[in-house]
């Protein structure tokens, strides 16, 4: 009888914690922390770490219409941009969504870029962005394809 007591306080003391809900994290969350790592990792000049965000064989789609296929040709361009350049990008995720291995976030950004010799001034510019991401086989997310637009650009 003792034994079905203490089963009993066990159960009735642990129900409250057993019916709480558990947290809520939304399934899009990730995606649109990736595009803010991306920026930041822009922002720093990691060449590197932005390339460890990349899905084999990525795609990105330039503001100018370029189309740059594979990761060897995408960290050729991007080493040529951040030795001409310092940038200070920020990302503002506006929708996000996944399904299945596939997940996308879009959102619009501002950049400010400078010379890195200083000549010139700055350059401020604004537009939009797309991320889609891959679920790749070890869980994570990773960069599939990428696009970027440009609706405004001014000298400072």
């Amino acid at each position: 009888m003792r034994m079905h007591s203490v089963a009993a306080l066990t159960a009735f003391m642990l129900a409250p914690l057993l019916m709480a809900e558990a947290p809520v994290v939304s399934p899009t969350a990730e995606p649109a922390a990736l595009s803010a790592r991306w920026a930041a990792g822009w922002s720093a000049k990691d060449l590197d770490g932005l390339m460890a965000l990349y899905a084999p064989e990525p795609v990105f789609l330039t503001a100018s219409g370029e189309r740059w296929e594979g990761a060897a040709v995408i960290r050729a361009h991007f080493a040529e941009g951040l030795a001409e350049y310092n940038p200070q990008l920020a990302v503002k995720s506006l929708k996000s969504e996944a399904s299945g291995d596939l997940a996308y976030d879009s959102g619009s950004y501002e950049e400010t870029t400078t010379a890195v010799h200083g000549s010139g001034g700055a350059i401020r510019a604004k537009g939009s962005y797309l991320f889609v991401f891959r679920r790749q086989a070890d869980g994570s997310w990773k960069i599939l394809e990428q696009v970027w637009t440009q609706r405004g650009v001014a000298r400072m």
